[in-house]
């Protein structure tokens, strides 16, 4: 098994940890000093944007609490699931039972998942890593459910296992790949990326992730290309054209983003936002009976829901 290590910013974790004993000390302010530091000091971290939301909510700032957790959310999506779950979370603890059958208790796993029981699902996948040894599925269940809980030693583990006991499989590939992504190893994350379009070209999964992927570096031209082929294969799809058309606006390549809402409100007349996002569109080229007519019609279709 290839062994992958995570690098660890020694000033940033010193800065945590510090931050940590502070909270833990009930010194509330000296924390909220010390993620602010650090924000400051790694940006790029959603670590520090999250733990300052949970402080700024903790201490009644709730404009605060929610522009850190925008933040965190933005640098890593993950962050997003694990507040969710923070807040969702269930405070009781199940035992797992004994079980002969590995789809039951695949089963009772995503069940518990769903209801924002991690802690007891990620048992049921420990048990099942034990009982039914060898199977890559239950690995990448796992390590997909440590990136939940932003455990990325423990699912970077899980994903390389799993990939070396089966060296093509699809979803451990582009699992580790988004893990590499949240970390920004980029390079690695491309590589995992490709490798999965080449498994499963007809996927149209992997183009969107990728695509998303290569917006976050900025390589537009990639992602449109990867867009394109998503279009290709999905062309009923209104949701693969207001992707597409986003990234056309953040290339200002505007008429082309135009066409793009346009023929997603064909496949679609009824997502209101989307004549929100045209109405922009409009202003830029200057159509701005265009706009206000769009704008109507988002109001409008607001007001009924």
């Amino acid at each position: 098994m290839v062994s992958t290590d995570v690098d660890l910013n020694d000033e940033a974790l010193h800065i945590a940890q510090q931050a940590q004993q502070a909270y833990l000390s009930s010194n509330r302010e000296e924390a909220l000093k010390l993620y602010s530091e650090g924000i400051v000091q790694f940006p790029d971290q959603p670590f520090f944007h999250a733990c300052r939301s949970l402080l700024n909510q903790e201490m009644g700032d709730e404009e605060g609490a929610f522009y850190d957790y925008q933040v965190a959310k933005g640098l890593d999506f993950n962050y997003h699931i694990f507040l969710e779950w923070l807040e969702n979370r269930s405070l009781t603890q199940k035992k797992v039972s004994a079980y002969n059958q590995l789809k039951k208790l695949l089963e009772d796993a995503l069940e518990a998942t769903q209801q924002f029981d991690y802690k007891y699902a990620l048992a049921l996948y420990t048990y099942a890593v034990n009982k039914f040894s060898g199977d890559a599925d239950v690995l990448v269940y796992r390590g997909a459910l440590y990136m939940r809980l932003l455990c990325y030693d423990k699912a970077l583990a899980d994903f390389e296992e799993a990939l070396y006991l089966s060296p093509a499989h699809f979803q451990a590939l582009l699992s580790r790949a988004k893990l590499f992504e949240a970390i920004h190893e980029n390079d690695r994350a491309k590589a995992d990326f490709d490798k999965a379009a080449q498994l499963q070209p007809e996927n149209s999964l992997i183009y969107e992730e990728r695509g998303n992927f290569l917006i976050n570096i900025q390589d537009y031209p990639n992602a449109i290309a990867d867009f394109d082929k998503l279009i290709a294969l999905l062309p009923e799809d209104f949701y693969v054209f207001a992707l597409r058309a986003d990234l056309r606006e953040k290339m200002e390549s505007w008429e082309e983003a135009l066409a793009d809402y346009t023929k997603a409100i064909e496949l679609n007349p009824y997502y209101s936002d989307l004549y929100a996002y045209r109405a922009s569109i409009k202003e830029r080229l200057g159509d701005m009976d265009g706009a206000m007519a769009d704008r109507k019609l988002y109001e409008e279709m607001e007001n009924e829901d």
